[in-house]
């Protein structure tokens, strides 16, 4: 049986980016029927080796590595020489790059995976690149939407045909995640002491998560337990901005600025409580890790949010753009440890019997067969 070829696109080969997405599915996805290409407009990262580590060719299609700005010259001709079937990109910008080098190369289908929806408040330049993710939506010959959600919000486009969008929520590997022994060393870590309750945010510290009202509930939570702390992990252009703010509520003391880590799963296991502040997502992973990792979760209700979190079940849904939400809901938990501990396991069952990477990756690998039989 020849195997199908296919090649997943990417803007860069960081860890903090699609890349990373694309090596969780690469250490799950079958690698007898399928030879797997994993290439990158940008040759930024460090995943190129642990790409090739997992038996996948790697192709950075930079300038700086071709000398040339013209990524659908390269991408098409990488296509060919290779015998692409199908071409998986994972942004508006691979989008736009790989439907320029497909033009007229009728055997190989494009596949693009909608991670975020965006709206023009969700970043900087957020009206241009909104105008772009839209227009990008009616390039590929299938378009994935990661929530249900998601998917009525891209079939009510004008002209876009529901028959083009299939719905394939985010999985992640929840044993990965539980690693419950590295708590005590992970505190030990950052000198908590044993009786501070600690409050958690995993992910990119930019303008769409609105960390500024994190910040601000936690002010409020501090009022009645001191002793409580404030972990954000992750990187991001408004880091500066929000360690002023978080000096100007007084509260610098209680919050640690973590920076880019790569070991999420034992931060994890240090929090007592994860909080997802968004005012838009696709279908987090972040949430998805967090409860995967047993953690009681307080999560914003936008994007697929209310698909893995059932309200007062399995997590604590709160209105977005609200830190007095914040604030009430942390202190809810923190005051009852009990229900915490009910919620946290109730929230682990409920990703681990329907959101496991095993079952995205077989979505996945259902719709390859299928577009590369139809091809």
């Amino acid at each position: 049986m020849t195997r199908v070829a296919i090649l997943h696109l990417v803007h860069h080969f960081g860890v903090a980016g699609h890349g990373a997405f694309v090596r969780v599915w690469l250490q799950h996805l079958d690698h007898q029927s399928y030879g797997w290409h994993v290439g990158a407009l940008s040759g930024r990262g460090n995943l190129q080796e642990e790409f090739r580590h997992l038996g996948t060719r790697v192709e950075d299609f930079s300038r700086r590595q071709n000398g040339s700005g013209n990524f659908a010259t390269r991408i098409r001709e990488y296509v060919v020489a290779n015998q692409i079937s199908i071409v998986h990109s994972h942004s508006a910008r691979t989008v736009l790059a790989a439907a320029a080098a497909l033009v007229g190369l009728h055997q190989t289908i494009h596949v693009a995976t909608e991670h975020h929806l965006y709206t023009p408040g969700d970043r900087r330049w957020g009206l241009i690149y909104t105008l772009l993710d839209r227009f990008s939506l009616y390039l590929p010959d299938r378009v994935i939407a990661v929530s249900q959600k998601m998917y009525h919000q891209i079939v009510a486009l004008p002209g876009l045909s529901a028959r083009r969008v299939t719905v394939i929520q985010n999985g992640v590997d929840c044993e990965a995640f539980y690693v419950p022994d590295q708590r005590d060393p992970c505190r030990s870590e950052f000198g908590l002491a044993p009786e501070s309750q600690v409050v958690g945010y995993t992910g990119q510290i930019v303008k769409v998560k609105r960390l500024d009202l994190l910040l601000q509930g936690f002010s409020l939570v501090l009022a009645r337990h001191p002793q409580a702390r404030l972990m954000i992990v992750g990187k991001g252009w408004l880091r500066p901005k929000l360690e002023a703010f978080a000096a100007s509520l007084g509260i610098s003391h209680a919050v640690i600025w973590t920076g880019f880590r790569q070991d999420i799963p034992r931060l994890l296991a240090a929090m007592d409580i994860y909080v997802q502040p968004s005012v838009n997502e696709g279908l987090s992973f972040s949430i998805l890790e967090a409860m995967a990792a047993g953690k009681p979760v307080i999560v914003t209700d936008v994007g697929g949010a209310q698909e893995v979190v059932k309200d007062r079940r399995t997590g604590i849904l709160i209105p977005p753009g609200s830190a007095s939400a914040i604030g009430t809901a942390i202190v809810d938990l923190l005051d009852r440890p009990e229900g915490r501990s009910t919620l946290a396991q109730a929230g682990r069952s409920h990703v681990v019997q329907g959101f496991g990477v095993q079952r995205m990756v077989d979505a996945y690998q259902d719709l390859y067969q299928a577009l590369a039989f139809k091809a």
